[in-house]
């Protein structure tokens, strides 16, 4: 019998190897996949009282540039990434800058009223750039009759364990161009600044419902 260079066995092993090759980038492109699994891409952060969103002030990409409320305009400077940090903290990724929103350091501590900026550096790790979401329940019970209202959500700063807040002495709902800053956390829906530390992270143009 002649001998056959591209006989059965010989691509057998050829299917085989082919396989293999295939099943190994599989696996790579599943772990790729995981390690940002949690990441969550082009979100509105949007004060959950005035329904003005966080911008990058006139939309800079220059590091140490302020955040501030502001009417939606469709701007990339209202969009973010977050980023996963583990153990629910995330990182907040400007779009149109690639930069970190975080608790400005220069000051040389952090204390109520120190502004958010943006910088480029977002490696997970580095707590004044990790914040994480908690609820705040709107129901109320008094005498043993309890009452539902609205839960509002704070985002929570992992160096320093307060909230961002809009500058607003006022209370009620803060206006535009009122910059974003750390402040002490609101412990209930009822407080008088409520309003300057409600935020709902919300995929792009999406709409809260209650």
């Amino acid at each position: 019998m002649a001998f056959e260079p591209h006989g059965p066995r010989t691509r057998q092993t050829a299917v085989s190897a082919l396989l293999a090759v295939v099943a190994a980038l599989a696996l790579m492109t599943i772990q790729a996949s995981s390690a940002n699994a949690a990441d969550r891409y082009r979100y509105d952060i949007v004060n959950g009282y005035s329904g003005l969103m966080a911008d990058v002030m006139w939309a800079s990409t220059s590091p140490y540039q302020e955040v501030f409320l502001w009417p939606n305009n469709s701007s990339a400077s209202q969009e973010f990434d977050l980023l996963d940090s583990g153990g629910a903290y995330f990182r907040i990724r400007a779009r149109h800058s690639g930069q970190c929103l975080m608790l400005d350091w220069r000051g040389g501590w952090y204390a109520n009223g120190t502004r958010v900026i943006q910088y480029p550096y977002c490696t997970s790790g580095y707590a004044p750039a990790e914040w994480r979401q908690q609820v705040l329940s709107g129901t109320r019970c008094s005498g043993g009759i309890c009452t539902t209202g609205i839960d509002q959500y704070i985002l929570v700063n992992r160096q320093t364990g307060r909230c961002l807040d809009a500058n607003n002495g006022a209370g009620g709902r803060p206006p535009a161009q009122a910059i974003l800053q750390q402040w002490d956390c609101v412990t209930s829906t009822s407080a008088w600044n409520m309003g300057n530390q409600a935020w709902d992270l919300l995929p792009h143009d999406a709409h809260r419902i209650d």
